[in-house]
């Protein structure tokens, strides 16, 4: 891991809406809007593109905890902008506050904490779990 890390640095991370991100895709009832699961995904994007810069190399990170609170409906079809900022590091351990948003206004806010593995370890683990 590389020693250049920073609390309080930040990634923008930026994606457009679409049709198989729906919350119908996993409730037939729920309206056709951007489902929670996709902004779970968008919070851990930006915050491991922001681990990136510091990894060296046979290094990855995971995600381990995530509380997030969806609090707006976004229309499917707009962008969403999800700005993770660093607050604690401690070894391995990476924890970030995570803001969201649309077109129109904030959706959400999270904490998500990550981790530093290595690759290789990992990649075993996986390999014999499939066996």
């Amino acid at each position: 891991m590389k020693s250049d890390i920073t609390v309080g640095d930040t990634f923008t991370y930026r994606m457009k809406t679409t049709e198989d991100m729906s919350a119908t895709q996993y409730q037939e009832s729920s309206p056709p809007v951007f489902a929670t699961p996709h902004l779970v995904g968008a919070v851990e994007s930006a915050a491991a593109r922001l681990m990136e810069r510091w990894l060296d190399e046979g290094e990855m990170s995971v995600g381990g905890q995530i509380e997030l609170r969806h609090t707006a409906p976004t229309p499917l079809g707009w962008e969403v902008r999800v700005e993770a900022k660093l607050v604690e590091a401690a070894g391995k351990k990476f924890v970030f506050e995570v803001d969201c948003f649309d077109e129109a206004e904030k959706i959400g806010s999270a904490k998500h904490t990550r981790f530093v593995i290595e690759t290789k370890g990992f990649m075993a683990a996986l390999e014999a779990k499939v066996k």
